[in-house]
């Protein structure tokens, strides 16, 4: 609710507030913000200035160290999106339990009602281009360097890595496929209100897809190979999609290189949303791999000799969450 109707922003941006004058300020109904505003006091989210006067007197406030994960999309620490996949992940639960059941996938989400949360938007921003990407010193060269790069971007979502990668890189040109029609409008949308979209496509491809156009110096799959129900075949279409020297490079999650009981806690966050969401997603494929969301570095590894490539190298570049790869054939 907070980020979806913009409580969280408009107590950012515009101060204190009591119920009705939040209510006015975002256009909703006094009553229903008045819980959520005790709601979010009560659990320490909010501030409140004087518990003690009734509750259309209260005055509430977000506390300045709480902006950042609340209220900024842009800062690297948001995360305020959390509430909308955890909406998307509740929604199907009856088709999960009879999947369980029978096999088979949950029928897909459509876009609506709530959305979908843009979770990687800051990071690619912030990162890709200034941290990640120029820690791979062969991928950052080629890159910068003359004849301008061509950049295929595989599960793009709705265009964030794309416009990061261009933005970072002015010689660069970026095409960004995805399955999803819908997600695709929205990064041709994302890419002409940033200015990118003079070198930065979109189209709605199948990464599977043995007849993806080749030539490219750098193809990029990133938090999706998991995702993906034929992780070789994908592998293997980007492999095909390369020009001489060019190179593949997978982000995907950080679990140990192992399975242990209890697990720290990145492995834990994997296995929850691969049981609700990120193995269901591919089980309808009688060809699936089922990979889920703990794709660990022997088994990504496996599927890159699958499909062909001669090398998997594991990279240094640092990040809590994601492990990155560079595949070379």
């Amino acid at each position: 609710m907070g980020e979806r109707l913009g409580l969280y922003r408009a107590l950012a941006e515009g101060g204190p507030a009591t119920s009705t004058e939040l209510a006015a300020r975002t256009g909703t109904v006094e009553r229903y913000v008045r819980e959520w505003l005790e709601h979010h006091a009560a659990s320490g989210l909010l501030a409140v200035d004087d518990p003690a006067p009734g509750p259309l007197e209260r005055r509430y406030r977000m506390p300045p160290e709480h902006v950042p994960v609340l209220a900024d999309p842009d800062h690297v620490g948001y995360q305020a999106y959390r509430g909308v996949e955890a909406v998307r992940a509740a929604r199907p639960m009856p088709d999960v339990v009879e999947a369980f059941r029978h096999g088979g996938a949950p029928p897909p989400l459509s876009w609506e009602p709530e959305g979908r949360a843009e979770f990687n938007r800051a990071l690619f921003l912030n990162l890709l281009g200034s941290r990640w990407l120029p820690a791979i010193p062969e991928v950052d060269r080629r890159l910068r360097a003359e004849p301008p790069a061509r950049v295929a971007d595989v599960a793009c979502g709705t265009g964030w890595s794309s416009i990061a990668m261009a933005g970072a890189y002015p010689k660069i040109t970026v095409d960004g496929f995805d399955l999803d029609p819908d997600v695709v409008a929205a990064a041709t949308q994302h890419a002409a209100e940033t200015g990118m979209a003079g070198r930065v496509r979109f189209a709605v491809v199948d990464a599977a897809d043995p007849d993806l156009p080749g030539a490219y110096d750098l193809v990029t799959i990133f938090e999706a190979l998991h995702d993906m129900a034929r992780p070789v075949d994908a592998l293997r279409a980007a492999r095909a999609m390369l020009a001489e020297d060019g190179s593949v490079v997978i982000a995907d999650e950080r679990v140990e290189d192992e399975f242990t009981a209890p697990a720290p806690d990145p492995d834990r966050r994997a296995y929850g949303w691969s049981v609700v969401s990120c193995l269901p997603s591919v089980m309808g494929d009688p060809e699936t791999a089922a990979t889920g969301a703990a794709l660990r570095p022997a088994t990504l590894a496996g599927y890159a000799e699958a499909a062909g490539f001669g090398r998997t190298e594991a990279l240094g570049v640092e990040d809590e969450d994601w492990r990155f790869y560079r595949l070379l054939p």
